[in-house]
């Protein structure tokens, strides 16, 4: 299908156009945005898709994208992506958006037989039999004027999104797996997935098992600080302080001056600049909110070798569950979030364990999964028997 490509710079032309797409029964689109150089990232360019036309919008010039985030609220309108949690993420953050109706070609693509997350041009060429140019992937989107080339890989970042909609829910309806996919994007749809643990980077530090509690106050605060100064400088996290150099700080700061001049993997000038501010960290007493945030964190459980090795063996029967249905391992399961099973721990989203997800490992697997007992192994002639 030939595509009419309008390039947009002005408000009025991209209101005009919004309004025109309003009610379109579909709209496809993706973003591109520079993100290493500031805390909250830069959108560039806003690229849709809407029935024979494809739109660039030039966003360092068009700020108000209102017309459109009323789109992508909309219930009505059918809005496809690829990857598109990246997108929405971002959309929240700069405007709060929450989209509504949402398929995503990458989460439909694994449940037809694909690896979960798989690229966007690898389903292009096996599904449309095209070979996507990949020279701009990593385009300084912020230049301007945007250079053609790039220009036409934002066109193909689109272009294809109907056609893979249509082929891919073909095949979902074959395999009766459009609800499961629609349940998997619905999650999007939530404001609640874009709300962010503001101690989530303590909860996820191995660090803080091993502290005192003064040391753990001092961590709690010391990533809360670096959050607050890079959203003051609008800088990211790590050029304000990298995270490899947390625990020189942490062991460093209540000794003074003279503690880090004997370290020297971090700069003099950065804990020069910083070390007063780290000092009162240290210093104030604990709030009670903290108290009460770090007398209910949960301890790490101790080691059981037999509880890993079940658990790991459920996992095995996961995927080959997955295997015999053609549907992607790290969909059903992500690894990271198997881990937090596997250890027990108060975090996981017991979500993935219902559902879809459910429905496919069934109820036996799913209960193994939840209480990870003890698994007995009988090998008999011919045959492994295991009983739990």
């Amino acid at each position: 299908m030939n595509y009419s490509v309008h390039f947009l710079e002005k408000q009025q032309d991209f209101d005009q156009i919004m309004q025109s797409i309003a009610d379109a029964p579909w709209i496809g689109f993706d973003t591109e945005f520079v993100g290493e150089k500031t805390y909250i990232p830069v959108l560039c360019l806003l690229q849709i898709i809407a029935g024979n036309d494809i739109y660039l919008v030039d966003t360092l010039e068009i700020t108000n994208l209102d017309a459109f985030l009323d789109i992508v609220e909309d219930p009505k309108v059918l809005k496809i992506t690829h990857a598109g949690d990246n997108d929405y993420r971002l959309l929240y953050t700069l405007f709060g958006a929450v989209p509504s109706n949402t398929f995503d070609t990458q989460i439909a693509a694994g449940f037809v037989g694909y690896n979960y997350p798989a690229g966007f041009g690898k389903i292009v060429e096996k599904e449309m039999r095209v070979t996507l140019a990949k020279s701009h992937t990593v385009a300084d989107w912020a230049v301007r004027p945007l250079d053609q080339k790039a220009l036409n890989y934002a066109v193909e970042d689109v272009k294809y999104l109907p056609d893979l909609h249509e082929k891919l829910t073909k095949k979902m309806r074959k395999h009766q797996r459009e609800s499961w996919c629609r349940e998997e994007n619905r999650k999007w749809e939530s404001e609640s997935f874009y709300i962010v643990d503001p101690n989530k980077e303590l909860l996820g530090s191995d660090l803080v098992h091993h502290l005192d509690f003064k040391e753990k106050i001092f961590l709690m605060r010391l990533y809360k600080w670096r959050v607050q100064r890079a959203i003051e400088l609008n800088i990211p996290r790590e050029q304000v302080l990298q995270s490899r150099h947390i625990s020189t700080v942490l062991r460093s700061t209540k000794d003074g001056p003279n503690a880090f001049r004997s370290n020297r993997t971090l700069s003099e000038g950065v804990w020069k600049k910083n070390l007063d501010a780290w000092q009162v960290l240290w210093r104030d007493k604990a709030t009670e909110e903290e108290q009460a945030f770090l007398d209910g964190l949960p301890k790490p459980l101790p080691e059981n070798p037999e509880r890993e090795w079940t658990m790991e063996l459920l996992y095995h029967f996961v995927k080959k569950q997955c295997i015999e249905h053609e549907i992607s391992a790290a969909l059903l399961l992500p690894k990271g979030d198997f881990n937090r099973l596997k250890s027990g721990s108060e975090d996981f989203d017991k979500s993935l364990l219902v559902g879809w997800r459910a429905e496919l490992m069934g109820a036996e697997l799913v209960e193994w999964m939840k209480k990870g007992g003890k698994v007995k192994v009988k090998w008999e002639d011919g045959y492994c028997k295991l009983t739990m």
